[in-house]
C-alpha cells in the first residue's frame, strides 16, 4: 500500500483550515488512510489502504476529499477549454509506446514545498499506477523554455543526444540507457526496440526520451517557476489521461490555471484522433436504491444518496428508482455498484449505522472441501514435501511467459496498479517456481507443494471465471524425474481414496515425451510431467524439476 509524506503546514493551507494529528486520524478514515506518525524531518506518514484511488497519493488529494466532506467542493472549468498548444505525434511509435497527452499550468507557486509533493505525487503514480513506468511515466518542464508545438516521434538512439538531468554533458540516448541511473532502472520499459521515444520542441530541444529522464535544459524544475508543462507518455491511453486529470487537479488546488493541451495522433484513438488533456472521462453507474438497502442493512432514500456523495465529490442524477453516480473526473475506480455503496457508507460514516446482533442460529461445521484439503496437506507433508502459502495474485509474466504458455486467457484485474498483481493465477506450478528460483542454496532434494484456488477464464460464468481448488507439487532435485514424481501422486491418489491414470500428452511447460494428462475415471483433473529447460532458464534454476498439479474437487 502507498505510503505517503506530508508536511503539516503545507497541508494545512491546501485544507483551508486547522487540523492536528489527532484530528487527522479520525479524519483519514474517508480516504481508507491510517496516520503513521512523523518521520524524523517531521513530516506526517499517511498509509493509504486503497490502491484504486491513485487521486489519494497526495497531500492535495487528501486534502480535496476532506475539504468536499465539508462540503466545499470545487469545480475544475479547464476541463471544458480550448487548447493553448499542439503535440504532434509521428508514426512509427504504435509498438513502442504510442501514447502521449499533456496540459500547461500558469501562476503556481513552485515552493520547495510544493515541488516535494509534486515530484512524490510523479513517482507514486508513475511507479504503482504506471506499473514501474510501463503503462505510464510523467514528466514535468519549465513552460517558459518551450515552444510549440511539441514533436513526439520515435528515433535512432545512436543519432541522438542530449544532457540528461544529473550530468553535464550531452549523451546520446543509447548510452543514457546504459549509464545513467534512470537508464539503467528503467531501460528495459524500452528493451527489444530499435528506436525510442523522444519528445522535441519547435525549437529541437529535447524535453526527454520517455520514460527514462528528462533533459536538463527544459526538464529541471526549480522553486520559483511559476508556468509548467506536464506530460505523461505510455502504452494505455485511458491511464495517461487519468494521471493527468489528477495531476491537474492538485496543481490547480495549489493556485495555477490550467490550460488543455491537443494531442494529435497518426490514427485513431479510442478517444478520437484528436485528444485534448485534462480531459474528463466522464465514468459512472447506475444503481437501483434497494441495493444500498439489501447490502447496508437499512433503506436509503435519493435525497440521502445525493446529499452524501455529493459531499463525497461525485454527482447523483435520480433516474425514478435508480441513482446513476458520476466519478468526479480524477477518479476511475467503479467497476460494481458494490463500490458505490462502500462510497456511501464511507461518506455517511460506518459510526452512524446501528450494530445488530445476528437473529439466526447455526451449528458451524467443517466443509467437506476444507476437510478433502487438510488430508491432502497431511499426506504431502508425508511425503517429505514443505507447504508453501502464496497469493492468488501475480503476474501475467509469471503465468505466461515464464511457463512457455500463451493460452487459455487470464482472469486480469481490470484498473491494475501493480504488474506483479495483475493477473489471478490458473495454476499453482508458477507460485511454487518462484519460491524455488529463490531456494538455490539450500541443501538438495527441494520438495515443495501447495494447496490454493486458482481462477479459470469461462465466459459462460456468472462472473466470467470459474474458482478451483488445485494442488501443485514439486521435486527439485539432480535427479528429479518424471517417475518419481508420478509414485508420489499415486500415493496421493490412494491416501485420498482415489485412482489415477495417465493419458499421454504434450504441455508447454513440460518436457516433449516426458509429460501426461492426468485421469479420474477418463475425467482429466490435472498434468504430470518434467519441467522444459526454458521454463527452468526463465526462473533462473539450474537443476531438474518434475511436478503435478490436480483438481482436489473430483476427489470427493
Amino acid at each position: 500500500m502507498p505510503t505517503i509524506t506530508v508536511d503539516p503546514s503545507d497541508f494545512q493551507e491546501l485544507l483551508g483550515f486547522a487540523m492536528d494529528e489527532a484530528a487527522l486520524g479520525t479524519h483519514l478514515d474517508l480516504v481508507k488512510g491510517e496516520f503513521k506518525g512523523r518521520d524524523e524531518a517531521g513530516q506526517w506518514r499517511v498509509e493509504l489502504n486503497d490502491t484504486n484511488r491513485p487521486d489519494l497519493w497526495s497531500a492535495e488529494g487528501i486534502a480535496r476529499q476532506l475539504r468536499a466532506a465539508r462540503g466545499r467542493r470545487r469545480d475544475y472549468p479547464f476541463f471544458r477549454g480550448e487548447p493553448c498548444g499542439e503535440i504532434r505525434v509521428e508514426p512509427g511509435l504504435e509498438a513502442i509506446r504510442p501514447c502521449v497527452a499533456a496540459f500547461v499550468v500558469r501562476g503556481v507557486r513552485v515552493t520547495e514545498r510544493s515541488l516535494a509533493q509534486l515530484i512524490q505525487t510523479q513517482e507514486k503514480l508513475a511507479e504503482n499506477f504506471g506499473r514501474k513506468r510501463k503503462d505510464v511515466a510523467i514528466g514535468v518542464y519549465n513552460l517558459a523554455k518551450i515552444r510549440f508545438p511539441v514533436s513526439y516521434r520515435a528515433v535512432d538512439p545512436r543519432a541522438h543526444a542530449y544532457v540528461p538531468l544529473g550530468f553535464e554533458e550531452p549523451m546520446p540516448l543509447a548510452e543514457i540507457l546504459t549509464r545513467h541511473p534512470k537508464g539503467i532502472q528503467y531501460g528495459d520499459v524500452l528493451a527489444g526496440h530499435a528506436r525510442v521515444p523522444y519528445l522535441t520542441d519547435a525549437g529541437g530541444l529535447t524535453l526527454s526520451m520517455p520514460p527514462i529522464i528528462n533533459s536538463r535544459e527544459l526538464g529541471e524544475v526549480q522553486p520559483g517557476d511559476s508556468e509548467l508543462f506536464v506530460e505523461a507518455t505510455g502504452t494505455d491511453l485511458a491511464k495517461v489521461l487519468l494521471a493527468l486529470d489528477i495531476l491537474a487537479c492538485d496543481l490547480a488546488d495549489r493556485g495555477g490555471r490550467v490550460q488543455r493541451v491537443r494531442t494529435v495522433f497518426p490514427a485513431a484513438t479510442p478517444f478520437g484522433r484528436e485528444v485534448d488533456a485534462p480531459r474528463d472521462l466522464d465514468l459512472g453507474l447506475s444503481i437501483p436504491l434497494t441495493e444500498f438497502g439489501r447490502l447496508l442493512g437499512v433503506p436509503v432514500t435519493p435525497v440521502e444518496v445525493d446529499n452524501v456523495l455529493e459531499r463525497y465529490g461525485c454527482e447523483v442524477h435520480v433516474e425514478g428508482q435508480s441513482v446513476r453516480v458520476v466519478l468526479p473526473p480524477y477518479r476511475a475506480d467503479y467497476l460494481h455498484p458494490v463500490d458505490v455503496v462502500e462510497d456511501f457508507a464511507i461518506a455517511r460514516g460506518y459510526e452512524t449505522f446501528e450494530p445488530r446482533m445476528p437473529r439466526d442460529f447455526t451449528a458451524g461445521r467443517a466443509d467437506p472441501v476444507s476437510l478433502l484439503e487438510d488430508k491432502t496437506r497431511d499426506a504431502m507433508i508425508g511425503l517429505g514435501y514443505e507447504e508453501i502459502i502464496s497469493n492468488i495474485l501475480t503476474s501475467r509474466t509469471e503465468l505466461r511467459t515464464h511457463m512457455q504458455r500463451e493460452a487459455p486467457p487470464l482472469v486480469e484485474v481490470a484498473n491494475v496498479m501493480n504488474e506483479n498483481f495483475a493477473a489471478l493465477r490458473d495454476s499453482l506450478l508458477p507460485c511454487l517456481l518462484r519460491v524455488e528460483a529463490r531456494s538455490g542454496t539450500a541443501t538438495y532434494p527441494h520438495r515443495l507443494f501447495e494447496a490454493g484456488e486458482v481462477a479459470w477464464f469461462d465466459p459462460q460464468a456468472p462472473h466470467g471465471s470459474r474458482t478451483r481448488l488445485l494442488l501443485g507439487a514439486l521435486v527439485v532435485h539432480r535427479e528429479a524425474s518424471l517417475s518419481e514424481a508420478h509414485a508420489d501422486l499415486d500415493f496421493l491418489a490412494q491416501q485420498l481414496g482415489g485412482e489415477v491414470s495417465l493419458r499421454e500428452e504434450e504441455h508447454p511447460s513440460f518436457l516433449p515425451g516426458r509429460s501426461a494428462r492426468v485421469l479420474l475415471a477418463d475425467r482429466p483433473i490435472g498434468w504430470l510431467g518434467e519441467l522444459h529447460p526454458g521454463v527452468l532458464e526463465r526462473w533462473q534454476i539450474g537443476v531438474p524439476a518434475a511436478a503435478f498439479e490436480l483438481e482436489l474437487e473430483p476427489l470427493l
